[in-house]
């Protein structure tokens, strides 16, 4: 089926819209998937110790800022896509106001909170609906947080929203979400409101907006909208996903059972199965009542956060950092812990740090980007092998997207330490391109045929066993390590 059956022959372009943590992305496509145009507004972030926070009005800025770079092309689309950063929390009243700042995903300081709420409700799966971690990132806890040290800002506020989702009421009037971006506030299975946790957090259920799919129509363009930002008047938008969410489909996660590694500031790795398992501890599991297979992933907290960090560290930029550990031919390098800030899945500890181990007066400056690059790979390892054994799915390859396949650079030091065959999608933008199929999906009604129509090209890369014996021997340092710094900082949590 032709994207434009049906269609006026002059909207030929999608637009797919990615709200990240640094930036908001957005891709132009033609029917055949192609990239028009490319544009990006970058946000600010205000970090105090463990407060991490944005503002509804950056993100009215930056899509502004976008619109404005595309505006030759806005009369050719069809249909908009909305991707986004979960787990983040924000609340606007009726009218759309901003009632409080973004507690983006980064944000820690509800740790007691989320403690609280492990001991006062236990496992999750069957409150949610899912295996969610009483995380501080969470919705939940960061609620508890806001009514022991903000409540003024309940008063204020009428719907609680993921970022993405704000933009979704800016451009159509309409408080929508998905499931998944919802998790914690509604159930993922039954899509009602929990209840009994929203009020122990302190809040009443009417915060929840209506929940719908993603690949759903969220409403038009409204014209109040269309005048703010030039976008057509009556311009459909999807209800979105996650940016995890989204650049699962563009990878083809949802299509057949894949194993799959995304990365970019964090990295989302993990697994899809025809089956669900009947929990997954300490990973995410996303149900088939939010998706059309189930998956089991989670995302880490520093991936290429780590190699930002180390590139400043080491006085270059990221690529010249990369181009520097993909040129490293030692036998053995250092071992890197990538916790600078954390980490999220599997551990859930916000409190431990990374490392530096088994430095020696031989390792040079390739010697220490190569150790960041490993380390962030083992991190991501680590989370692929528990996906597998928990969804009992187990791909004979893995597929990379984000910056992990872009960069060619990546390719040797994955070899080296997933263990497994790569399939290489060199799109940079997978959320923007996962979240314009979800808007094509608005036209055709049908997700796997929008899917097959706009995923980008892959690229094979078998590996010898010498790539795996190191991996084997390395991925088991790394283990030790760890091991030896959760047994330190024990106490400390």
């Amino acid at each position: 089926m032709s994207l434009l059956a049906g269609a006026d022959l002059d909207k030929d372009l999608i637009l797919g819209l990615d709200l990240g943590t640094s930036s908001i992305k957005a891709i132009l496509i033609d029917q055949s998937g192609a990239v028009v145009r490319k544009s990006e507004a970058k946000l600010p972030i205000r970090r105090i110790d463990n407060q991490v926070e944005q503002d509804c009005d950056d993100y009215k800025r930056a899509l502004i800022e976008i619109t404005s770079d595309c505006r030759e092309f806005l009369p050719r689309i069809s249909a908009m896509g909305l991707s986004g950063q979960t787990p983040s929390l924000l609340g606007i009243d009726e009218r759309g106001n901003p009632t409080f700042p973004t507690l983006i995903w980064q944000d820690n300081r509800a740790t007691n909170e989320a403690d609280e709420l492990a001991s006062r409700f236990g496992n999750p799966w069957n409150l949610i609906g899912t295996s969610l971690p009483w995380a501080a990132s969470a919705c939940p806890a960061k609620m508890l947080w806001i009514s022991r040290n903000k409540p003024e800002w309940i008063e204020e506020t009428r719907w609680l929203l993921q970022p993405k989702d704000y933009l979704g009421f800016l451009l159509t009037g309409e408080a929508i979400s998905d499931p998944w971006s919802t998790k914690g506030i509604c159930n993922v299975k039954s899509r009602s409101s929990i209840n009994e946790l929203i009020e122990y957090c302190g809040w009443n259920p009417k915060v929840m907006p209506k929940i719908q799919n993603g690949f759903e129509s969220r409403g038009r363009v409204s014209r109040s909208a269309s005048e703010l930002t030039g976008l057509p008047e009556g311009l459909e938008v999807s209800t979105g996903w996650s940016d995890a969410m989204c650049g699962m489909l563009a990878l083809g996660v949802f299509a057949k059972p894949t194993s799959f590694v995304i990365t970019g500031t964090s990295a989302i790795v993990g697994t899809s199965s025809l089956k669900a398992p009947n929990d997954a501890g300490a990973l995410y599991v996303i149900p088939d009542s939010s998706a059309p297979l189930s998956v089991t992933y989670g995302p880490t907290q520093m991936s290429g956060g780590s190699i930002a960090w180390a590139a400043k560290l080491l006085g270059s930029n990221e690529e010249e950092f990369v181009a520097m550990g993909d040129s490293n031919e030692s036998d053995s390098v250092p071992i890197y812990l990538p916790y600078i800030a954390g980490e999220r899945a599997p551990l859930w500890r916000s409190d431990i740090r990374g490392s530096f181990s088994e430095l020696s007066i031989e390792d040079d400056q390739s010697a220490l980007a190569r150790a960041t690059m490993e380390g962030v790979a083992f991190a991501e390892r680590q989370v692929l092998e528990m996906s597998q054994k928990i969804s009992g799915s187990v791909p004979e390859e893995i597929t990379l997207g984000g910056h992990a396949g872009n960069d060619p650079k990546w390719i040797k030091a994955r070899k080296r330490t997933m263990g497994k065959k790569l399939r290489r999608i060199s799109d940079a933008d997978i959320t923007c391109r996962g979240s314009a199929i979800l808007a094509h999906t608005i036209i055709t009604g049908d997700l796997m045929e929008s899917t097959r129509t706009l995923s980008p090209k892959s690229e094979i890369y078998e590996i010898d066993s010498l790539e795996i014996d190191y991996g084997i021997r390395n991925f088991e340092r790394f283990l030790s390590e760890q091991s030896a710094l959760l047994a330190k900082s024990k106490g400390g949590r």
